[in-house]
């Protein structure tokens, strides 16, 4: 019964608000976007690899933080680069911490982000060679499906009515303040 006011309760409410102006809100924190990022793209024991084999590239260790509209992650850099022979890899390792950006957009009802660049190297060596051929190596785009977390979310509400988000359309993604804020407008079918 509980579970009834409440939904009824939440019905009212999403059916009141006017037609114009934003009708949700997603606000994740620094540590949700982190873990998103984490467990999007940091697979392989923690490590997202850039190149794989004998001579290899990959970051570990990520960092984010969210401020002046862009997702900022901080992760250590390490590499082993040259020519592959064999088992061995005939060059240089290196090792350093780089801070990439990227800029968070909506694309449907899904917030990607885009525009990665590398912002920073401690190691002028490891930069150079990270502009040369890692950077295109890096993931163009890392994507969140604010549709499939919002139907999560009311299958988690232990509610006996069964929900279907339709027509979710993103209004605005802003990142700032160590937050990730997605507001958006969507239709929900109660079954």
């Amino acid at each position: 019964m509980k579970n009834l006011a409440i939904c009824g309760t939440l019905a009212a409410a999403l059916f009141g608000l006017p037609s114009v102006g934003r009708c949700a809100e997603i606000v994740l924190e620094q540590s949700a976007v982190q873990s998103l990022l984490i467990e999007g793209l940091f697979k392989e024991e923690g490590k997202l690899y850039l190149q794989k084999g004998a001579c290899y590239a990959y970051l570990e260790d990520p960092k984010v933080t969210l401020q002046n509209g862009r997702v900022i992650i901080r992760a250590h850099l390490s590499s082993r680069l040259g020519v592959p022979s064999g088992r061995d890899c005939l060059g240089v390792a290196l090792a350093s911490w780089a801070t990439m950006s990227a800029t968070p957009v909506a694309q449907g009802h899904v917030v990607r982000l885009t525009e990665i660049r590398v912002d920073e190297v401690e190691d002028p060596n490891t930069r150079n060679l990270l502009n040369l051929g890692l950077a295109p190596a890096v993931p163009g785009a890392v994507e969140f499906d604010v549709k499939k977390a919002v139907e999560e979310m009311l299958k988690g509400s232990g509610s006996k009515l069964q929900g279907e988000v339709q027509a979710l359309k993103i209004d605005s993604v802003k990142a700032g303040d160590n937050k990730l804020s997605i507001n958006f407008d969507f239709k929900l079918v109660g079954r």
